[in-house]
């Protein structure tokens, strides 16, 4: 089943227990719009930032900033 035939699913079984829960249905219908949502949103509702740094990581984990091209050019 694809991401988006999954998101679906839920959304469906999210309705079906608004009608079987009166008492939360608000919740429910909630949370079946949230899947909804999902199922048509192309990240999956989900968001990602990526940040970019003239660093690099050594084995140990510490981060270590990379030469500059300056530093290469004086240093022969």
């Amino acid at each position: 089943m694809d991401r988006k035939a999954a998101c679906l699913a839920q959304a469906d079984a999210c309705r079906a227990r608004a009608q079987s829960d009166p008492a939360n249905s608000d919740y429910w219908i909630e949370e079946s719009i949230k899947w909804l949502e999902r199922a048509i949103d192309p990240t999956g509702g989900l968001s990602m930032t990526f940040e970019t740094k003239d660093e690099q990581v050594t084995a140990d984990g510490a981060v270590a900033p990379s030469a500059s091209s300056d530093d290469r050019s004086s240093s022969g």
